[in-house]
Formats: C-alpha cells, sequence, structure tokens
C-alpha cells in the first residue's frame, strides 16, 4: 500500500512538473483543470473503496439467505463426535445441534487446530420441547477480526431476522476460553 501510494506521488509530481513546463506562456494563472488530476483523484478513491470494502460488516441476511437456501446447512456434516439434539448448556438452547461446512470437517475431526478460512459453524438452539428457537453462525473471514481469529458472528431467529451481528462481544468473551482452539468448542 505505501509503495501504491509514493508511486502515485510521484506520478502526481511528474505530471505537475511536466505540466507547469509545458505550459510556461508567461501567464501566471493556474488552470482550473488538468486531465491527469482526476486520473489522480480517482486512482486514490479505488485504492480507499478496495481498503473499506475490507473492513466493511459482511451482509448477514444475505448471509442466512445463502445457507439456508442455496447451501442448506442442514445437509452439511454434523460436528464431529457430537450428534443432533445434543444438550445444550442454555446458552443456545437446552437441546443444541451444530453444523460445519465441508472445507473445515477435517480440522474439526482432529480438534484444537485452526479452522480454515471460509469456515461456517452453524448452530441450531431448541427448548425443553424441542421446537427451534435461534440459529447462530460462525464464518471465518480474512482479516475481518485478527485480535479474535478473524470470526464473523450472528444470531438469528428461526425465520432469519438478525438478532446480533459482528464483533458480538458475548461471543467473542464467551469463546475467548477456547482461544487456542481457534475459538470453538470442539466438543460442541
Amino acid at each position: 500500500m505505501k509503495i501504491k501510494a509514493f508511486m502515485l506521488l510521484l506520478l502526481v509530481c511528474a505530471i505537475s512538473i511536466s505540466g507547469c513546463a509545458d505550459s510556461d506562456n508567461g501567464d501566471d494563472t493556474v488552470p482550473s483543470s488538468s486531465e491527469e488530476e482526476p486520473m489522480a483523484d480517482d486512482s486514490m478513491d479505488e485504492s480507499m473503496d478496495d481498503e473499506m470494502d475490507q473492513m466493511s460488516e459482511p451482509d448477514t441476511e444475505a448471509i442466512f439467505l445463502e445457507i439456508t437456501d442455496a447451501d442448506n446447512y442442514k445437509e452439511w456434516s454434523i460436528w464431529p463426535g457430537t450428534g443432533a439434539m445434543e444438550d445444550g448448556t442454555g446458552v443456545h438452547g437446552e437441546y443444541v445441534t451444530v453444523y460445519v461446512s465441508d472445507n473445515a470437517v477435517s480440522a474439526a475431526e482432529v480438534g484444537g487446530e485452526m479452522l480454515p478460512y471460509e469456515t461456517m459453524v452453524v448452530k441450531e438452539g431448541f427448548n425443553e420441547d424441542e421446537e427451534l428457537t435461534g440459529i447462530y453462525l460462525m464464518y471465518k473471514i480474512e482479516d475481518y477480526d485478527p485480535e479474535n481469529n478473524d470470526w464473523f458472528w450472528a444470531a438469528y431467529s428461526p425465520d432469519g431476522n438478525v438478532n446480533a451481528e459482528g464483533r458480538v462481544a458475548g461471543c467473542i468473551n464467551c469463546h475467548s476460553d477456547e482461544q487456542d482452539a481457534d475459538y470453538v468448542f470442539f466438543n460442541a
């Protein structure tokens, strides 16, 4: 990034010096516009847009549609070593079922290691009557939150309304006990 900015500055200086030498007609007025200036501004804007895209929040509603419609998480593997309707801790429900995206199954089977980027872990929470009460997502996005292993968190109602999203302090605080295991409770 610093090299690009330096090269851009060098280019702007060269154009400015060239422009001054070419337009030395004795008139000391500054031209109101030049073709080179917008190009430099556009390059800077594109660079800043790229940085903003990297920092922007994922579209939580689109992710829900992706994991429920396009890539139905219920067709993913259940977390290795667990089953459907396991006893929950109460935070996510009396019972839970945990699904993991295909790209992370082998890492989940080993346990205690970093899961690859683009991993999704979806936990369904159920009440004592085994009715779905919530859907919880951990989504590992490169450079999203390096301090917390780049996890994006989301909590949905059963019908997909977003209850919490992003760098959710409650999720991070609870899962931080498992920092060495990539913030994941490998026993569900």
